[in-house]
């Protein structure tokens, strides 16, 4: 009787410290999150290394971020994506992105087409909207997977209906020429626009047109002509 009552204690002694540590680490988050965000990087640092330390998926994939930024720490891209892939195999989708991302462009890890796509995928079928974009861009070029412009219209429209400028624009151009929809102007034109007067990145889509355009880019130069009395 008294080793099985001891055992009983003993598990709900391991239930319990589990429970408190699994609270700690998400105060510790928190914390490091509030203060990651107001820029105090000195403060919030070991905040979300403790809390990465105990697996939180957002705090490791803050501190992925804190690394491939250099705030508060020496940028170490290599470093970021060891925290992304921690946090990303947790299911963290703005993880999947950036570790997408990292492969893509070979950021602190060997360049990878289809790992790059397989992290855009499990991102973008949690709704990131960057993702569903760049995994529209994987299949317009056919890039770590087989090209399809019809799964490309399908992710950039996915990505757009969100509210991503990138995407839009994206969308527009599929509209415009045809890929993977009907050849749609009047569609084309209403993304052109919705992209460029994003709030949010629409500026930089715009600058990009016009940079495209003056660099001898006739497609840029056609979506500027359709938008200009549409610009804001």
């Amino acid at each position: 009787m008294r080793k099985i009552l001891s055992l009983l204690l003993t598990a709900v002694f391991f239930t319990v410290a589990i429970s408190v540590s699994a609270q700690t680490a998400d105060e510790l988050y928190k914390k490091g999150k509030n203060q990651y965000e107001s820029k105090d990087y000195a403060s919030a640092i070991p905040n979300l290394q403790k809390a990465a330390d105990q697996g939180h998926p957002k705090a490791q994939y803050l501190l992925g971020r804190a690394y491939d930024k250099g705030h508060g720490v020496a940028e170490n891209p290599k470093i970021a994506v060891r925290y992304y892939q921690k946090s990303a195999d947790q299911g963290n989708a703005k993880a999947q992105y950036q570790l997408g991302r990292a492969y893509d462009k070979g950021d602190g890890v060997a360049e990878d087409d289809a790992e790059a796509f397989k992290w855009y995928s499990k991102s973008a079928n949690q709704g990131n909207a960057k993702a569903q974009y760049q995994l529209g861009k994987c299949y317009k070029k056919g890039e770590g997977c087989t090209k399809d412009v019809n799964l490309a219209f399908t992710w950039f429209q996915k990505s757009a209906e969100q509210g991503y400028a990138e995407g839009q624009l994206a969308l527009g151009k599929c509209y415009l020429k045809g890929k993977g929809v009907a050849q749609d102007q009047t569609q084309a034109v209403e993304w052109f626009v919705r992209a460029v007067n994003n709030p949010k990145g629409g500026k930089s889509v715009l600058k990009d047109l016009k940079k495209e355009s003056s660099e001898g880019d006739t497609d840029s130069k056609k979506i500027l002509n359709l938008i200009k009395n549409q610009i804001k």
